[in-house]
């Protein structure tokens, strides 16, 4: 079976072929293949990098507050927590705010992306914006 697969909102792609006119790009993409890409995201994650994605989409936090928390609640250290966040961040997976300016925690397209691919019990490919 061959599903349809397309960039999350605000990811574009350059020389895309397909394409929808705003530079994201749909893709046929196999059962096999949404496996392959769930393994590579797998691998490249790690179990607290994980973690904070599904709790950042989960509660509705600062991330000092939702990190806080899951230290407490998961038995990770802190720096641990903070480090894996700071690298959420810069893969574009998750925003929040800085100590001058707080904010709340959010998944960014990506994440929301990432997310799904993990959470997917189907093997279809079902990824629309």
């Amino acid at each position: 079976m061959v599903g349809r697969f397309s960039w999350p909102t605000g990811l574009k792609i350059q020389g895309a072929w397909n394409g929808l006119g705003d530079g994201r790009v749909s893709v046929p993409i196999s059962e096999d293949s949404v496996a392959d890409l769930r393994r590579l995201v797998l691998r490249t994650l790690n179990d607290n990098q994980i973690l904070i994605l599904s709790e950042v989409a989960r509660r509705r936090k600062t991330m000092t507050s939702l990190l806080h928390a899951l230290s407490e609640e998961f038995n990770v250290p802190l720096s641990t927590l903070k480090l894996n966040g700071r690298i959420l961040r810069e893969l574009n997976l998750i925003s929040y705010g800085s100590r001058e300016r707080l904010a709340e925690a959010r998944l960014g397209a990506l994440g929301s992306f990432v997310l799904r691919l993990l959470s997917e019990k189907s093997v279809a490919a079902r990824f629309p914006d």
